[in-house]
């Protein structure tokens, strides 16, 4: 059915609030017929039902009054609140019932697909995208919804931009219904989990990278955190299939609860040197890797550019997804090398400089951490870190950044935002000496880490106009500079 024609049929048919939240009391009213919703006040218009997220708003009072004099139709709230005679519905949980209508007024678009959630600290974005080269290989019609951007079946650039809510989620994989999708791959946050924006949806396979204590400026504890990450289990279908690393013993208490909550569900543990699926490294060094998978009595070599153990750790991941759809471990293998790197996450910047160069973009200081001690043991010379003020403060502030980085790196040089400007400040300028003065420095056996965000204008283009400039683009217009193609180098010879 076309999407238009789909959207206005369950647009007219409508939602019913009892059908869908189990407990929800009625104020004002004995049913409210749900056919928009919006969770925020501002943007409300006359026919829609305004859920107040306490999580998001705070005091819903205010928020309430707003959406009202816009046009909001009913409410729905975790409290009794003041709607002027207004239908109002009481649930328990504002976000979950927010996330539920989203998904059910597009259809329910994940019923017509095979689900594949992937979370954890560290590493989901390069799992989310191994595990869709894996299945791709196998000639199914896979989409991608991820922090790095998003693809259907039909598209053949990602498009930039994550998924922070479960509208923007909903409204993706309806999208890959249309386009064709059989499997979509998404990659799960804490913050979507928290907002529970998997809401309705059964996902076939739910894979957890690894638990660290990451996010408690979003959720309070540790444990709180834990707790949040562990919801990904409400979402998985009782036959479903549950994937983790073993390497990480957190990650045990989750298939102990699988084995209780869903005795029906399969588990798949991989590890690097314990599993269902394990590797044996090869040979390793910066400039990439080959490691031995090891699944069910078959041996597959595999050639990977990134050189980090973490990556082996996710290939395998991706591995079991493969495995999990029956995808056999010769295209597998071939699926793991083709993607070679995923964007942004250790990808190799090679302008033929003597030296190592990986762009990186970490989400945690656990993340951080993996990857300068991999690069550690592989660097004989110097291991230098240039960071983007931005994710310096996020992971701890600049001061803390540094020195934590101490412990692995001999140097650490952070760079302001507008050290790619047009009119930069005198503190950039001087941030890019320092700069000049370290790539200068490096040599055989050296290896730079550049922790940027590559979103922001996609991968080094080398071209000043392709749009908003940054540290990346910096580093990468320096090693041209340096080193020029050597044709170019002939021609101004002669």
């Amino acid at each position: 059915m076309h999407k238009a024609k789909r959207e206005e049929r369950f647009r007219e048919a409508g939602v019913r609030l009892s059908d869908m939240v189990p407990g929800v009391r009625f104020v004002a009213c004995s049913e409210i017929v749900v056919r928009r919703c919006c969770d925020d006040p501002t943007l409300c218009q006359p026919g829609d039902v305004f859920v107040a997220r306490e999580a998001v708003l705070g005091e819903a009072h205010e928020a309430v009054r707003e959406a009202l004099a816009n046009g909001a139709e009913a409410v729905v709230a975790e409290t009794v609140v003041c709607t002027g005679g207004v239908p109002l519905a009481i649930v328990p949980h504002a976000d979950w019932v927010y996330a539920r209508l989203s998904h059910a007024l597009v259809g329910d678009p994940a019923q017509k697909l095979r689900v594949i959630a992937v979370t954890g600290t560290s590493g989901k974005t390069t799992t989310t995208w191994l595990a869709a080269a894996v299945l791709s290989e196998a000639g199914l019609r896979v989409g991608v919804v991820s922090d790095l951007g998003c693809l259907d079946a039909e598209g053949m650039h990602v498009e930039r931009g994550g998924v922070e809510d479960a509208a923007t989620l909903a409204a993706w994989l309806e999208r890959l219904v249309d386009s064709g999708c059989t499997h979509a791959v998404i990659e799960v946050s804490s913050q979507m989990l928290a907002a529970h924006a998997l809401a309705g949806m059964e996902c076939d396979t739910a894979v957890v990278t690894n638990l660290a204590d990451a996010h408690r400026d979003l959720h309070g504890s540790r444990e709180a955190y834990h707790g949040i990450k562990a919801r990904i289990l409400d979402s998985l279908a009782d036959d479903g299939c549950l994937i983790i690393n073993g390497d990480d013993e957190r990650l045990r208490q989750l298939v102990d609860r699988c084995a209780r909550e869903r005795p029906a569900a399969g588990t798949v543990v991989v590890g690097l040197t314990a599993g269902d699926l394990t590797a044996t490294p090869v040979e390793r060094s910066l400039f990439g890797q080959t490691f031995l998978m090891q699944v069910g009595g078959h041996a597959v070599p595999v050639a990977v550019t990134p050189p980090v153990v973490s990556f082996v750790r996710n290939a395998l991941l991706a591995a079991a997804v493969g495995i999990r759809e029956r995808v056999p471990v010769e295209r597998i293998a071939r699926g793991i090398e083709a993607a070679g790197s995923v964007a942004g996450r250790m990808e190799r910047l090679d302008r033929g400089q003597e030296f190592a160069v990986f762009l990186d973009l970490p989400t945690s200081g656990h993340a951080l951490a993996s990857t300068l001690a991999s690069l550690r043991r592989l660097t004989p010379g110097r291991l230098v870190m240039i960071a983007e003020e931005g994710i310096a403060t996020t992971l701890g502030g600049s001061g803390r950044f540094v020195t934590r980085s101490a412990k692995w790196c001999d140097e650490c040089l952070i760079a302001p935002a507008d050290i790619a400007a047009d009119d930069v400040a005198e503190g950039g300028v001087a941030a890019y000496a320092r700069i000049d003065r370290a790539l200068a420095g490096m040599g055989a056996g050296d290896c730079v880490l550049v922790l940027g965000d590559v979103l922001r204008a996609g991968p080094p283009s080398g071209d000043p106009e392709s749009g908003e400039l940054g540290l990346i683009d910096v580093v990468d217009g320096w090693l041209q500079l340096a080193h020029p193609p050597r044709e170019l180098v002939r021609r101004h010879a002669a």
